[in-house]
């Protein structure tokens, strides 16, 4: 399953930011933390009943949009990867990891390459703990639930562009 993760409305796309919030509005309170558990645990199996009622929300804006299948599909990547970036925006920060430093690490983000991550590589961790220590952070303090978090963004962000460029 791709984790698909949002970065914004700076990403040109044939669809008006409302109507790509739609889902993200009308998601029960707390649904986007209990999404950002499942993207972290890299578990969907164990993750089903909070990506079922994902789902559901998705599905039903997907039906006011006039969203075919395959692009309810991408939508529902978009919008897993869009809640679940809010969230681990703010659980980063609380490891002292800037969102915005594993984005230029590995070109992804707004406006960015974004190319599709089917698996997040050493190498790309690689680049996460350079560019941590080049901005005077030490890798080797980050622990490890810091470093899942980081793996979770990478793929997250990565594969929510991927799910924009299949949306339309």
């Amino acid at each position: 399953m791709a984790w698909a993760l949002v970065a914004g409305a700076a990403v040109a796309h044939a669809r008006p930011p409302e109507a790509l919030a739609c889902a993200v509005m009308n998601a029960p309170h707390g649904l986007d933390a209990r999404v950002a558990d499942v993207i972290v645990s890299q578990d969907p199996e164990r993750g089903r009943p909070v990506l079922d009622e994902l789902r559901a929300v998705v599905d039903a804006c997907g039906r006011d949009q006039f969203l075919d299948d395959k692009q309810r599909d991408a939508y529902f990547d978009y919008t897993l990867g869009r809640m679940g970036r809010d969230v681990l925006d703010a659980r980063l920060g609380e490891q002292g990891i800037a969102a915005g430093l594993i984005d230029d690490a590995l070109d992804i983000g707004p406006g960015k390459a974004n190319n599709p991550a089917e698996k997040v590589t050493q190498g790309d961790l690689n680049r996460v703990s350079a560019a941590l220590r080049d901005a005077g952070h030490d890798p080797a303090k980050v622990t490890p639930d810091g470093w899942r978090l980081v793996t979770a963004w990478i793929s997250a962000t990565a594969n929510m562009f991927e799910a924009l460029r299949r949306m339309d």
